[in-house]
């Protein structure tokens, strides 16, 4: 299961911006300033430096992000198709989207998959289909005003730019300026934080922000999430004979929480921050009876 000390600071920063949402952060541009910071400086930063610094995975694990890719399709087709009109966008990124860079990953690390090479390089290429692919899929998607518009998106977006330039420097064997590289740490370094706080500071608003009353119309998509994602992406990496650690590795990351990036994007396409906060608040809460349940059937 997900280690205490894993998903404590997560609550803790969560809290924290509660807290300040209930003060500093209470109005709408303050949140929305905290939230520009993350997604076009901070959270740019981080995948810029994940992409470019990823080590390539084992041949047996290439095959991981193909039955994540199904297993994807499947968690997010039945949350839309149970999600109330207009929120089924939602719902779907939502069972897509998982937190694997600060939970799933630290969590196989810990366990015994950690020495596994075939569950580690699965975890790595399902991390970087994540960062290549979900964030971007999101992004047009979730933007108000149709296709069009969310592509649009997507090009002024300094994430796909950061991934496009990660990629070229790892292509050629370059490495950043010592500058430029301790700017990137820096950057990255506030993602998370100011992520989770703003986070905290969305479900402060307008009071009972740590009620159930947002999930009304998107509730299936927390249990497509962490139950429904992580047994079809079983069945998948089954029928596609990938090794028992890359098996067990992948089901892990899919029974992961929805993730911050998906909170971010959603707020920034002019989706329901509120809704977008709260589904990933219980879907973090639910996750550790998730990680456990999962942990018993898989061994």
């Amino acid at each position: 299961m997900i280690p205490f000390p894993v998903l404590a600071p997560f609550f803790a920063l969560i809290l924290l911006g509660w807290l300040l949402g209930r003060g500093p952060l209470a109005g709408r541009e303050a949140q929305a300033g905290l939230r520009a910071f993350v997604l076009y400086a901070a959270l740019p930063a981080f995948v810029f430096r994940f992409v470019a610094e990823a080590e390539r995975p084992p041949p047996a694990a290439l095959l991981a992000p193909a039955a994540f890719v199904a297993a994807s399709a499947v968690a997010g087709t039945a949350a839309a198709l149970a999600a109330r009109r207009g929120l089924r966008r939602l719902a779907f990124m939502a069972a897509i989207s998982a937190n694997l860079g600060y939970i799933g990953l630290p969590a196989i690390a810990v366990s015994p998959l950690g020495g596994d090479p075939a569950a580690v390089g699965a975890a790595i290429a399902i991390l970087v289909l994540d960062v290549l692919g979900t964030l971007n899929l999101g992004m047009v998607l979730m933007t108000r005003g149709g296709l069009r518009a969310g592509l649009a998106a997507l090009l002024r977006a300094p994430i796909a730019w950061a991934m496009l330039a990660a990629l070229a420097l790892q292509g050629l064997g370059a490495a950043l300026p010592d500058p430029l590289a301790r700017l990137a740490a820096m950057l990255s370094g506030g993602a998370v934080p100011g992520a989770l706080v703003s986070l905290g500071a969305a479900l402060a608003a307008g009071g009972g922000g740590l009620s159930l009353r947002p999930l009304v119309g998107v509730a299936w998509a927390v249990p497509a999430k962490l139950l429904l994602h992580p047994a079809a992406y079983v069945g998948a990496a089954v029928l596609l004979g990938l090794p028992r650690g890359a098996v067990v590795a992948g089901a892990m990351m899919a029974a992961c929480p929805v993730s911050l990036g998906f909170f971010l994007v959603a707020a920034a396409g002019g989706q329901d921050v509120r809704t977008a906060a709260a589904l990933c608040l219980w879907s973090t809460v639910a996750a550790a009876p998730s990680f456990a349940l999962w942990n018993a059937a898989l061994g």
